[in-house]
């Protein structure tokens, strides 16, 4: 099958985290034998790579680098509000996307076509699909659906994008039903939650990455992982260390990720007196993720539903750190639920809930048995449920169903 892909987020540079998951998901189609074309928008930050087979095309939309801001999650301030200059990009964006897979239509013929997020992504292969008979799939991420709850004209291009796919999927049953609230047909919806590449989890080095931040031999480690927004509900994290050092002085939380909140976190830890133990390492590249979750003895994952609404669909971390075998400490909102069995495979905790967060912690971290236990079971049900691999399987058999109705 020849599958082309529109994202608006796709790694520009190895290690690099922005959307990751569509990456991995059209490597893992090509594994699997099918021709993958991803068209996805130019950036500054762009370094040849290896694509692992898939056929990868980038379109310009500005006339000048400093001015292509759209996508590779740059497009909402703190993932909440829309930064000033993306709608006024949004045209030439949208004329540029269509053109180019346009042009890559009429040469290579695809089979189907596949939108990763609703906005601006959706409404653009869904003018695409009216105009070529291809048959369409959506999938929705999170962002996306937040920005068409609180924008009259992006929930009509949402809409636009719904009516002429044959398939939406959603990463969570939350998100899913989010979207039907939106106007999309219940018989089109569907959840395929994203999959992590087990096998790299599964080889990560303790000491490899504790000798890189020259952590002290007898440190315990809650490791949390992401953007620096609101929706990761790292504040609250940082918030509930001070309960979890004055059980446990020797811990450390190892926050990794960038994001335009990082000021905002560095000063609270300072202002609560936890900054000696509450450390930002930036960035993780993705090679090093395998040795991050491996140096956690707890990875948390305090996602909230921000002030303006937005939430994670399902954090890609979340599987991540269960893949390697690490206990989770999670909020229980939007579809962490849907993956992690409350006391089975790791701790729930409401969200926002900083002093819930931080007895878990304390509960966790205190007992070895418990936490082996957890991280064992994580394991085990991402390996049967929420692979990569599973993943493309079931959106393999999605793209056979939406192409024989077409045909049909």
């Amino acid at each position: 099958m020849k599958i082309c892909m529109l994202a608006s987020s796709y790694p520009r540079f190895p290690g690099d985290a922005n959307g990751l998951i569509v990456s991995s998901l059209a490597r893992a189609l090509v594994r699997q034998g099918h021709t993958v074309h991803v068209v996805a928008p130019y950036d500054p930050a762009l370094v040849e790579m290896d694509q692992g087979g898939v056929h990868m095309h980038r379109f310009r939309y500005a006339p000048h680098d400093d001015l292509h801001l759209a996508g590779h999650g740059r497009s909402l301030r703190g993932d909440v509000r829309m930064r000033g200059v993306v709608p006024l990009l949004m045209p030439g964006f949208v004329v540029a996307a269509i053109a180019m897979i346009w042009r890559l239509h009429r040469r290579e013929r695809f089979d189907l076509l596949h939108a990763h997020w609703a906005i601006p992504g959706g409404a653009i292969a869904g003018i695409i699909s009216s105009l070529t008979g291809l048959p369409l799939v959506i999938t929705l991420h999170g962002s996306d659906v937040y920005v068409a709850e609180h924008n009259a004209l992006y929930a009509a291009a949402a809409r636009l994008g719904f009516h002429q796919a044959r398939r939406v999927t959603a990463v969570s049953q939350d998100l899913r039903t989010r979207a039907l609230a939106l106007g999309l047909d219940e018989s089109k919806a569907t959840v395929i939650p994203p999959g992590p590449e087990v096998e790299r989890y599964l080889r990560g080095n303790r000491e490899r990455m504790r000798a890189k931040l020259g952590l002290p031999p007898s440190a315990q480690v809650v490791g949390a992982l992401g953007r620096l927004v609101y929706k990761k509900g790292f504040g609250h994290l940082i918030s509930a260390m001070r309960f979890v050092l004055a059980n446990l002085p020797d811990t450390y939380c190892i926050i990794g990720g960038d994001g335009d909140l990082r000021e905002e976190l560095v000063a609270q830890a300072q202002r609560l007196g936890v900054a000696e133990r509450v450390i930002f390492v930036g960035p993780v590249a993705w090679e090093d993720t395998p040795d991050y979750y491996a140096l956690c003895d707890v990875v948390a994952v305090p996602s909230v539903v921000d002030a303006a609404g937005n939430v994670d669909g399902l954090p890609l971390v979340l599987l991540e750190a269960m893949a390697s075998g690490r206990p989770v400490i999670a909020s229980r909102v939007a579809g962490i639920p849907d993956v992690v069995r409350d006391g089975v495979a790791g701790v729930l905790v409401p969200p926002g809930d900083e002093e819930a967060l931080g007895r878990a912690l304390v509960q966790v971290l205190r007992d070895a048995p418990l936490r082996a236990a957890l991280g064992a079971r994580a394991q085990q049900e991402v390996l049967a449920h929420y692979s990569i691999e599973s993943m493309a399987r079931r959106f393999e058999a999605l793209y056979r169903e939406c192409c024989h109705e077409s045909h049909g």
